[in-house]
């Protein structure tokens, strides 16, 4: 139960004040959680405004003494001339827009009605002597022949404006219209409400002989809230396929390092040193395969090896860096990064030769592919320029890795691992390594000891994972 002291008449204000004052709050909260989130700055703009009309609604409807009612009067009128402005920076926000000039215009306009609402002195304005309501019994109300008028008819005029503003752009944009649609309804229960209080004040009853703009402008708030909401959640979702799109073509693994504040803050130089296994991967005679088949046959034929090499690295945990025509570059992440790097070698040429067999092949149309593999430290990061950037990996461990990949086809193996990748496979692994000693490497100073991994046929099942 409400106290006696409050009137009739201030219980509607009341609740829109108490309602919005805590929807104002909550949008706070949000925007502290979520502050690139412009669209929240627009709701909070229209929140405080209409939260400041009601502050003064209830200060002019509790008729204490004659200086607090014109003080509500104007707060309350001051507000209602800066809604049109609060709707359309909201709307700036929530479709994406720059402000234009007419933004600036009518944000000028509103400042001005609000300015002469709260200093405006004399019967023109808001002045005393108080005259009584005409339809509310025993409320009293500021005199105002010109400016109450005004700012009733240039806040409704603005609120029809944006409803057909909205209404038109569902029509044009479909994809806008689960945003759209509530703020639309929010805008047209306020323009009724705000029609027939005007009448009513003009001494006209339509239906209702309360006021309802205080309950149509609660509605306005929770639909315009509703309106981000559904917003927020198409971008999330669009963010979302953006960068599960994005992760196709940037690893995850960079983006771990490079974006930790999200893409947009993604710069060029950005850089990270890890160490890491680097697998490089070729399809031999691949050149000579190209000249037997045409354009679209040889790209399908090469999505399906690749396809099928994706898979394996991705069983085992690795990232893809790029596909380098028909070569792929993987990297594998520590902790175990020499394992899964080697078991995924073994994968790639046990689906190569699953691969020939389906597709039945003559000996010297079989698919061969050479792996090299190479531990050590990398750098992470984007290179190019402010227009086009590129994520890599850069350092001695994927040249060298890309060297021994190139061995394999003099040394007659399908895969070379160095010894810094044997040494730290676990005691007890699995494969069979034959070593070959030392080779020298193109780009490196010091010879590199290499081992072929060969046990593959026998002890690796891609299929099964085992």
């Amino acid at each position: 139960m409400l106290p006696e002291s409050i009137p009739r008449y201030s219980v509607g204000p009341l609740f829109g004040f108490v309602a919005n004052a805590v929807m104002t709050i909550l949008c706070l909260i949000v925007m502290a959680l979520y502050r690139h989130y412009r669209p929240l700055r627009g709701l909070l703009f229209f929140n405080l405004f209409i939260t400041f009309c009601f502050s003064g609604w209830v200060l002019y409807s509790l008729q204490g003494s004659p200086e607090s009612i014109l003080l509500g009067y104007r707060v309350m009128f001051a507000a209602l001339a800066m809604l049109p402005a609060s709707w359309l920076w909201f709307y700036s926000t929530l479709i994406n827009e720059r402000p234009s000039g007419f933004t600036w215009a009518l944000t000028g306009t509103s400042l001005f009605l609000a300015a002469v609402a709260l200093l405006g002195e004399g019967p023109g304005f808001f002045g005393f002597p108080l005259e009584p309501d005409r339809i509310a019994v025993n409320v009293l109300r500021p005199q105002s022949q010109f400016l109450r008028p005004l700012i009733l008819c240039y806040c409704l005029i603005a609120c029809l404006f944006y409803l057909s503003w909205t209404v038109v752009r569902l029509r044009r944009f479909k994809e806008e219209r689960t945003y759209l649609l509530p703020a639309a309804s929010g805008l047209l229960i306020w323009f009724l409400g705000g029609v027939h209080d005007s009448l009513r004040v003009a001494g006209v009853t339509i239906f209702i002989k309360e006021q309802i703009l205080w309950f149509a402008s609660f509605w306005l708030s929770v639909f315009l809230t509703i309106a981000v909401g559904l917003h927020f959640r198409s971008l999330e979702r669009a963010v979302r396929e953006a960068r599960d799109v994005f992760e196709r073509f940037v690893p995850p693994a960079y983006l771990r390092r490079i974006a930790r504040e999200g893409l947009a803050a993604i710069r060029l130089g950005e850089a990270d040193r890890q160490w890491v296994t680097i697998l490089c991967c070729d399809i031999r005679g691949f050149t000579a395969l190209s000249e037997q088949l045409n354009p679209g046959e040889l790209l399908s034929f090469l999505n399906q090896i690749l396809e099928r090499m994706t898979s394996a690295v991705t069983q085992n945990q690795g990232v893809i860096d790029k596909f380098i025509g028909d070569a792929i570059l993987c990297i594998f992440e520590e902790p175990n990064s020499a394992e899964r790097g080697v078991a995924c070698g073994l994968d790639m040429l046990s689906l190569v030769k699953s691969f020939n067999g389906e597709k039945n092949l003559r000996s010297d149309q079989c698919i061969r592919i050479g792996i090299g593999l190479h531990s050590g430290p990398v750098i992470l990061g984007t290179i190019g320029s402010s227009n086009r950037m590129d994520s890599t990996v850069l350092g001695l461990t994927v040249n060298l890795a890309k060297r021994l990949e190139e061995l394999t086809k003099s040394l007659g193996v399908d895969m070379l691992i160095s010894d810094q990748v044997a040494s730290r496979l676990p005691t007890g692994h699995p494969y069979r390594l034959r070593r070959l000693g030392e080779v020298s490497v193109r780009g490196c100073s010091a010879p590199v000891g290499v081992a072929e991994v060969s046990d593959h046929r026998l002890t690796r099942d891609p299929e099964r994972g085992i």
